[in-house]
């Protein structure tokens, strides 16, 4: 894990899955350790996805894309306001709402050796893994940063503080 100095933004990718949430607990408090910056990120691709728009390309009306665009922005506001809430109001958060495959549009965003990628563990069954990958596995192919992976029962920022033992404490370090 780099020095608090290095820590400049904490990029984290929020789907509004469970994995998602508490990769976005777990980034708040890294980005409240280091004093970085909190950059939600949310992908998206039309329905059917790229590979049907790029075999069918007909160019998007501009009312449904700004549709698409508006609902994950919704997903984002919605999770980042579950997590955050007014505590946040100590952070400086800059969320995206980009394009593109998720492991691509991830580390595409943090592409800084000063930035940490923060993702939940992928939930989707084996099937789903073998044809599609797990995003968390193709973006720590690609990343150019430090890469944390929290698994939605794990990590110490996915629990209150009150509920933090010690058991948790060493699990969490360990995962580091």
């Amino acid at each position: 894990m780099p020095s608090t100095e290095d820590v400049e933004r904490v990029v984290v990718g929020v789907d509004g899955s469970e994995g998602s949430l508490a990769a976005l607990r777990q980034a708040v408090h890294e980005a409240r350790c280091h004093g970085a910056e909190l950059c939600p990120v949310i992908a998206w691709t039309p329905p059917g996805g790229e590979a049907l728009t790029a075999q069918c390309p007909v160019p998007e009306p501009e009312d449904l894309r700004r549709e698409w665009i508006r609902l994950a922005r919704a997903r984002l506001d919605a999770a980042c306001a579950r997590i955050l809430g007014d505590a946040g109001a100590d952070l400086t958060v800059s969320s995206r709402v980009l394009r593109g495959r998720a492991e691509d549009v991830l580390t595409r965003s943090a592409r800084k050796p000063t930035d940490l990628l923060v993702m939940g563990a992928g939930s989707h069954g084996r099937l789903h893994r073998l044809l599609f990958g797990s995003v968390s596995r193709l973006a720590l192919k690609r990343a150019q940063c430090p890469v944390l992976v929290v698994h939605p029962d794990q990590g110490h920022a996915a629990l209150d503080p009150g509920q933090r033992t010690a058991a948790t404490d060493q699990a969490t370090s360990a995962d580091r």
